[in-house]
C-alpha cells in the first residue's frame, strides 16, 4: 500500500511541477518570438502642423486581411 501512495504522491508532484512550467515556458516563448521594441518618438506620427509636405497621405488599401492556411493533413 505504502508503494502506491508513494506513487500516487510522485505522480502528483509531477503533474504540478508539469502545470508549473508550461506557463513559464509560454513566457520564455513569448519574450523571444515577440521582443519588446521602444517606440522612436516622432518616427510614427504625421504632423498636423502647416508644412511644406501638404496633407497627409492616403492609405493604399482601405482594409487588412489575416489569412491563415492550414495545410496539415490526416
Amino acid at each position: 500500500m505504502t508503494s502506491r501512495r508513494r506513487g500516487t504522491l510522485v505522480s502528483t508532484l509531477l503533474l504540478v511541477a508539469a502545470n508549473v512550467l508550461i506557463p513559464v515556458a509560454i513566457l520564455t516563448f513569448a519574450t523571444g518570438f515577440f521582443p519588446y521594441k521602444p517606440l522612436l518618438p516622432g518616427l510614427a506620427q504625421y504632423s498636423t502642423l502647416p508644412t511644406d509636405y501638404g496633407d497627409p497621405p492616403e492609405p493604399p488599401f482601405d482594409r487588412l486581411v489575416f489569412m491563415v492556411v492550414d495545410a496539415l493533413r490526416r
